[in-house]
């Protein structure tokens, strides 16, 4: 069986949703959409384009860009043959990858020992790559990486240069789409020692396989990718450049209509504005406001408090108060999340929905405080942005405390850009902060929850929350794993899911054929996908 032609299932879910724009071409202009140039935000510098190692968003989002897996994901969310092509044992345990003639961004030949050498120092425990879970489903990764087997045990062979044998632990039909996230792609062995420790920090200690190499990195700033001519695929590759602008964009519609930008998401305040300049709007329903609760504080830790103060919110006072976009949240997945390829995680059966009872909430303060070893509730502090929508919503849910607890808790306004990077840094007590999923899996959302996972901002840790986590990670994650595993996490109450809140991304019209990706294109790749982005002139 080959991989070109098998659906995707559950990890190729990150497109679903993805908007392709094709603009009509005929009668338009008489140029070409080839060949053009264009620019994207970035909103952050990458820490370091190394693909084993790389978590942050700004560093995946180039990983994608200059990297390619052995498999792709298409925009119909299918793994199509990216540097290779494969077939399955008819047990589903082994696959057989076959390369094509590609080159790295140097012209060396990329060769199955640069996949294998970089899946080995994905698992090895001297690299403490936080991404090696994503390859436990191959035979001895596991042991490797806790530090139990030889790296001979790995289940992963090169017997030539064009032929990458990989055996898993078990079947799973998602292998493929797994194959095209950042952990799996190649890293040449003698490139990677030549670089002195300093692999991915500089343009000169970037070595890439995929459609666009770096061609300027100027910290803080910008970073300029060019057209790979090399690539196996160019012909089908229309940029000719692509320059990511590093910081927040403070006026997207402004700059998009001068021209200086080429897609940018787009804040609710600004969507008329865009609409009257006539850019292309894509709403994405992938995220989700919280109440935050820092549970590295000593009252917060305890789930019984936790659990006190959701159930004290007068909730349907808070929802009459939220924006028009905004929908009362119905658990820890957005509406955006999917089973499997096709099918949404979130049914009539499974929303898990808030309620206001004063007397259980009071029932819980009481357990929580003696649990906690606590004499009473200590004042605590409630973060917010400064904008008049998210002071507001942060007064009726203190006022509910107040009211159906007597606690008297703090609000504090801050700018946008400080309540991210306090909430990330776990600099709060309490915040409300909307944040998205690193993927489009109901696992993705759920994961994040897992001790030390990204995006783990409440610094909360169970066990029996890992170790459904790690289940689902080597294959065991269906439906009732899925929802038992949220209903755990109800219970514990790590935080409050408060609200669905829809993303917009804005296009000018004269652009064609950028695919928007979910959930930031998740582990899988990047916000845009612009390998066929073209662009008319005015």
């Amino acid at each position: 069986m080959t991989g070109s032609s098998r659906p995707a299932r559950r990890a190729a879910a990150l497109l679903i949703g993805a908007l392709l724009f094709l603009l009509p071409l005929a009668g338009c202009k008489k140029d070409t959409p080839v060949g053009k140039n264009f620019r994207f935000p970035l909103s952050a510098e990458p820490r370091q384009i190394d693909p084993q190692v790389s978590t942050d968003a700004a560093s995946v989002t180039m990983v994608a860009a200059l990297f390619e897996g052995l498999a792709r994901l298409d925009e119909s969310g299918e793994a199509v043959p990216g540097a290779a092509d494969w077939t399955v044992s008819d047990d589903g345990l082994t696959y057989t990858f076959t390369l094509r003639d590609s080159r790295w961004s140097d012209g060396t030949p990329v060769t199955a020992q640069d996949f294998l050498f970089g899946m080995q120092r994905a698992v090895l425990p001297t690299t403490k790559s936080t991404l090696a879970e994503q390859l436990f489903i191959i035979r001895g990764a596991k042991e490797i990486n806790e530090g139990t087997a030889e790296l001979s045990a790995f289940g992963v062979q090169a017997p030539d240069e064009k032929t990458l044998v990989i055996t898993l632990v078990e079947p799973d039909p998602d292998f493929p789409e797994k194959t095209a996230s950042t952990p799996y792609m190649p890293c040449q062995e003698a490139f990677f020692e030549g670089t002195g420790g300093r692999y991915g920090l500089e343009v000169e200690y970037v070595l890439s396989n995929g459609p666009f190499l770096l061609k300027q990195w100027n910290h803080n700033e910008s970073l300029l990718l060019n057209k790979n001519e090399g690539y196996y695929g160019a012909d089908e590759i229309y940029p000719a450049a692509v320059r990511y602008m590093i910081g927040s964009v403070e006026d997207p519609v402004g700059l998009m209509t001068d021209g200086l930008l080429d897609a940018a998401p787009i804040p609710a305040d600004s969507l008329d504005a865009a609409r009257e300049a006539g850019l292309t709007l894509t709403a994405m329903d992938d995220t989700i406001q919280y109440l935050w609760m820092n549970n590295s504080n000593e009252a917060l830790g305890n789930a019984s408090l936790r659990r006190a103060l959701r159930a004290a919110v007068e909730w349907e006072l808070l929802y009459g108060q939220m924006a028009e976009d905004s929908l009362p949240a119905q658990g820890f997945a957005a509406p955006a999340a999917v089973l499997y390829a096709g099918e949404a995680y979130r049914t009539d059966d499974n929303r898990l929905a808030p309620a206001t009872d004063a007397a259980a909430a009071a029932r819980d303060l009481s357990a929580g405080l003696q649990e906690a070893g606590l004499s009473a509730m200590p004042q605590l502090t409630l973060l917010c942005a400064e904008d008049e929508y998210s002071q507001n919503l942060a007064r009726y849910i203190v006022q509910s405390w107040q009211k159906n607890l007597s606690l008297y808790f703090r609000i504090e306004a801050v700018p946008a850009s400080e309540l991210e990077t306090r909430v990330k840094v776990g600099n709060y007590q309490l915040a409300l902060y909307a944040c998205t999923a690193p993927g489009p899996d109901a696992l993705d959302a759920f994961g994040a929850f897992a001790t030390n996972a990204v995006g783990n901002y409440a610094h909360f840790s169970d066990s029996r929350v890992d170790e459904a986590v790690s289940a689902a990670l080597l294959g065991a994650a269906g439906r009732e794993e899925m929802e038992s595993l949220e209903e755990l996490l109800w219970t514990l109450c790590p935080s409050v899911p408060l609200s669905f809140e829809k993303r917009y991304i804005g296009i000018p019209a004269l652009n064609s054929g950028i695919i928007v990706r979910p959930y930031g294109g998740g582990a899988f790749g990047a916000p845009y996908d612009f390998r066929q982005a073209g662009k008319l002139d005015d």
